[in-house]
């Protein structure tokens, strides 16, 4: 980049380091607020505790709010350049709209890729440590991961038919399963299952690919219970498909989405949660930069000729609209109603080809 173009980068990089240090500031003092509400009222906590639950939270939901950041960083930037008459400048110099939009496209693929690859695994890293504080402060409970608590249900898929395990309990950490049930079925030829056996234990551990069972007891239709003792059953279920099974798919770190995936799977879980999460994070850098593009084309009415004050809010409006309309898209990818590709990228891409319309129309006719 020349000199011109990274002026441009370093002050649509201040202004969105401006924008997100507001945000931020706004959404740690909701935040703290509401955990104060929420624990505070039932735990006995100090305010300094509150604030650092809020502190663990505080990643993920940055990264959520990250193209507002981007948005609200790029409108400033440019709307204070074309009220200082540089944009003027640089447009009489012979700068396009298209030399401009570079560096600040450029600052918001960075800012997406890190945003995916180390802001996420960083909160989701954060968020797991606040759900464990915050159970044993409500509950007592000691290294537990939330929702480890009830049922467990796992469904595997074998060469000859399918096993179901469940379980009363769940330590993720572990990778236990406390009371557990293993049934065993076989697809006849018409595709019917039968029950093959079904296996009792005290409780059952994750260990390179089998479940170390502790007092383990077999039953076969029409033959007397055996008590096995200590037995090892082979699973292909992982141990990424336990733990995530007690955390929620965006408190999960981007480098194992892959592997939770394919764990889920294997387990005969959903994966669609999963992958709605992991196209929602490859598409950050595809949001952010539509938010710049917007951004952008709402400030390059020139500050001289009245109405930039309204073009940025109508900016900020569609900001917004992506927003929601990126949620309700994910909404629909999540009931199953689009697949995860089309929930996931649809709304970056329309606004992205909104925002270059608009420029190509402002700056070229």
């Amino acid at each position: 980049m020349n000199r011109l173009s990274r002026y441009i980068f370093v002050q649509t990089f201040g202004g969105v380091v401006a924008a997100a240090s507001v945000i931020t500031a706004v959404i740690l003092l909701i935040d703290f607020v509401e955990t104060s509400r929420d624990i505070a009222t039932r735990a006995d906590i100090s305010a300094l505790q509150a604030l650092y639950l809020s502190l663990l939270k505080s990643p993920l939901i940055i990264q959520d709010a990250l193209p507002f950041m981007v948005l609200f960083g790029v409108l400033f930037t440019f709307f204070r350049l074309s009220r200082r008459s540089e944009l003027i400048v640089m447009r009489a110099s012979g700068y396009s709209a298209w030399r401009i939009l570079a560096p600040a496209g450029i600052l918001t693929v960075v800012l997406g890729i890190a945003s995916a690859t180390l802001l996420n695994p960083l909160g989701a890293a954060a968020n797991a440590r606040f759900e464990t504080l915050r159970d044993e402060l409500l509950q007592g409970r000691t290294g537990e991961a939330r929702g480890a608590a009830g049922d467990v249900w796992l469904r595997e898929q074998r060469p000859d038919g399918y096993s179901i395990t469940t379980a009363d309990r769940l330590d993720a950490d572990a990778a236990t399963l406390f009371n557990p049930v293993f049934r065993t079925y076989l697809i006849d030829g018409d595709g019917a299952p039968t029950l093959d056996r079904r296996v009792t234990a005290d409780q059952a551990q994750l260990a390179g690919g089998f479940w170390v069972l502790d007092n383990a007891r077999e039953l076969r239709p029409g033959e007397a219970p055996v008590d096995l003792g200590a037995v090892s059953l082979p699973t292909r279920v992982g141990g990424q498909a336990l733990f995530e099974r007690a955390r929620s798919p965006g408190a999960t770190s981007f480098w194992d989405l892959p592997t939770v995936i394919e764990s889920a799977r294997d387990a005969g879980l959903s994966s669609r949660p999963y992958e709605l999460r992991w196209h929602s994070l490859l598409a950050q850098p595809m949001v952010l930069f539509a938010a710049a593009l917007l951004g952008l084309a709402a400030t390059l009415r020139l500050h001289r000729m009245g109405g930039a004050a309204g073009f940025a809010a109508a900016g900020a409006i569609a900001g917004f609209a992506m927003y929601f309309t990126q949620e309700l898209l994910l909404g629909l990818g999540s009931s199953g109603a689009l697949n995860p590709v089309t929930a996931s990228w649809t709304a970056p891409i329309l606004f992205a080809l909104g925002g270059l319309f608009f420029i190509a129309a402002t700056e070229d006719g």
